[in-house]
């Protein structure tokens, strides 16, 4: 890895709040380096029809839909039975 790249590197895992060892940074630069070209391939296809597939479909088909009204989900029963519960989830004392 040369200076540069090492330099980019901890950069990269310093904006994402990383601390990597030597052997982590080895690591991340070649699994990178495996990953960069093959974005590369992707950013060079053709997408250009892609927006005339989005142009089908009416905006009210796409943003909305009809209400229905469905049974109660295995994770409402089973949140019935729980000893304590609050907006729909499990309501747990705190340990910290």
């Amino acid at each position: 890895m040369d200076r540069s790249s090492e330099k980019e590197l901890e950069r990269i895992a310093r904006l994402s709040g990383l601390t990597l060892s030597a052997e982590e940074k080895d690591i991340l630069f070649s699994d990178l380096a495996r990953i960069v070209p093959y974005m590369e391939r992707v950013s060079e296809l053709d997408t250009s029809g892609a927006d005339a597939v989005s142009d089908e479909i009416s905006d009210n088909e796409a943003l909305f839909r009809e209400d229905t009204e469905k049974a109660p989900s295995l994770a409402s029963e089973i949140l019935e039975q729980a000893p304590q519960a609050k907006d729909g989830m499990f309501n747990v004392p705190r340990i910290v």
